[in-house]
């Protein structure tokens, strides 16, 4: 799930795509640069449109309304639950990151647009490795002890960015450690909801778990977060990263683990002292 939901929008649309548009930006306009942006999304309906084909129905697929799941019957595992306000709080983190950062970076610090995109860049380049090595790392550890650690990991990323006066060299390794909370995202918004439930239920809990962070902390974040930018000044976007990632860290604190070879070591251990 790592690898198949961030590596390829990670290594293209996070690293390769800030770095590409803002040379192309500077050498031809950013009117063609957006143009330029355009092009990956025409080609990738294309090859949708080519190449993947519906799936047959499945005749023993249930039908029942018994078999069905209500949004409220979702919500009251807590596992669900949490891992759909988890996707609030972190897409939150993530849109506001790329809508505010390379304004703050440029206008405040006052680093010239290509180190912003270097900079910028730095976060693809770490959500690319984090994509399967957090999610690989969570199949050996655990889901739990890496969903509550790396939100809090990323609350260095927006500090850094205001506090730090060091090399830009330094300050880039400060981006890609603190960007690792992206490593996670496949397991709130696939994998620990899908081990939580019926497997007759999990196109409904990853609808509600992916749904809620995109239209809620995708849409609504970067609104409240322009509003306090334009009230207060540039560093309130990166101030409610800081408290987005606390409050995730803090979150999961309450998720009940669901890595089978975490779930069967600890079955193995209990089942001596059962005897």
């Amino acid at each position: 799930m790592g690898v198949t939901q961030n590596f390829g929008s990670n290594l293209f649309g996070a690293f390769v795509a800030p770095v590409l548009l803002v040379a192309f930006a500077r050498a031809f306009g950013w009117r063609h640069a957006f143009f330029l942006a355009a092009a990956p999304g025409i080609v990738t309906s294309l090859l949708i449109w080519r190449f993947v084909r519906e799936p047959q129905p499945e005749s023993t697929r249930a039908t029942s309304t018994e078999a069905r799941w209500t949004l409220r019957q979702a919500l009251s595992e807590r596992n669900i639950l949490i891992c759909a306000l988890l996707g609030i709080l972190l897409v939150s983190y993530l849109v506001i990151c790329w809508a505010f950062m390379p304004l703050y970076l440029t206008r405040v610090r006052q680093y010239d647009v290509q180190t912003m995109g270097w900079l910028m860049g730095t976060l693809g380049i770490s959500a690319t490795i984090g994509a399967f090595v957090v999610s690989a790392l969570s199949d050996r550890i655990g889901r739990r002890p890496l969903m509550i650690a790396t939100p809090l990991v990323g609350v260095i990323l927006p500090l850094a960015a205001m506090y730090f006066q060091g090399s830009v060299w330094v300050l880039a390794g400060i981006f890609f450690v603190g960007w690792s909370v992206t490593g996670i995202f496949p397991l709130f918004m696939a994998t620990v909801p899908s081990e939580s439930v019926d497997p007759r239920h999990t196109a409904t809990v990853l609808g509600i778990c992916m749904g809620t962070g995109e239209i809620i902390g995708g849409v609504l974040a970067p609104f409240v977060a322009g509003f306090a930018a334009d009230r207060t000044g540039l560093a309130a976007p990166l101030l409610m990263m800081v408290g987005l990632a606390l409050c995730g860290g803090l979150l999961a604190l309450g998720l009940r683990e669901t890595a089978p070879r975490v779930l069967a070591r600890r079955a193995a251990q209990v089942a001596p002292l059962m005897t």
